[in-house]
């Protein structure tokens, strides 16, 4: 059986809409960098297969129709266009590397990025939202654009299984979930904690941060809230699918 005639078309379409939707609330809340970053999703019911955005439209305009599957050769076995290269290279070494990897988002999203190129980095232990990533967060330092199949394998490396986010040195940000909800929610939350922890280091003034333990309690406090990233996710996606957006208006 070819990877393609096991394919359901309506989980890959229901997929590729909700794939795509994101891509439109990040643009929303101005995450994306023009028409570059990337997210994927393995596809439902396979290890083997992912979506990915093919190159070319802004975020805020992704349909369904926008939206690829890609096997681990680069073959695009669905959909019409072309991959740009660091996106099929980091995308592919992590969900190879860990198939619980089913949402992979990486953005240049301002304030995670502007966290990245400094020492010290992101820290867990100073907002609630940041607490929701405490020992969850590993580094990556920077290798150059990513336009060979060893440097996206770095990427695959360090998403150990309970590795939420990767700060990537000098570049950006990524983004591990277990479904788009899931991915969606840690993106905008994280962001959230950088630019709060950028605005609190700009006044100068000593930082308050909590124990290790209180940072723990509140990440497990946290995980239980998780069934909510469905109604996160699905709040911004009725704005993005309203009337007023430029898609549909």
């Amino acid at each position: 059986m070819s990877a393609t005639s096991s394919i359901s078309s309506d989980v890959a379409l229901a997929a590729k809409r909700e794939l795509a939707a994101s891509f439109r609330a990040a643009a929303y809340h101005g995450y994306n960098e023009g028409i570059d970053n990337h997210f994927s999703l393995a596809l439902p019911g396979h290890d083997d297969l992912f979506l990915l955005n093919r190159y070319g439209p802004h975020w805020s305009e992704i349909t369904e129709h926008d939206i690829l599957t890609i096997d681990f050769d680069g073959n695009v076995v669905d959909g019409e266009g072309e991959w740009e290269t660091s996106a099929f290279m980091i995308h592919r070494g992590c969900h190879q590397a860990r198939p619980s990897a089913r949402a992979v988002f990486h953005t240049h999203m301002p304030y995670a990025t502007a966290l990245s190129l400094t020492v010290g980095g992101f820290d867990s232990k100073l907002s609630q939202n940041a607490m929701l990533f405490h020992n969850r967060v590993s580094n990556l330092a920077y290798g150059g654009l990513v336009d060979a199949a060893e440097e996206g394998c770095r990427f695959g490396e360090v998403i150990g299984d309970e590795i939420t986010v990767v700060m990537l040195a000098n570049h950006g940000v990524m983004v591990i979930g277990t479904d788009v909800a899931d991915a969606w929610q840690k993106l905008y939350f994280f962001e959230r904690a950088c630019q709060v922890q950028v605005l609190a280091q700009s006044t100068g003034q000593p930082l308050v941060r909590v124990s290790d333990a209180i940072a723990e309690h509140t990440a497990a406090q946290w995980l239980k809230e998780a069934p909510k990233a469905a109604v996160q996710f699905e709040a911004v996606q009725r704005i993005v699918d309203g009337p007023g957006h430029p898609l549909h208006a």
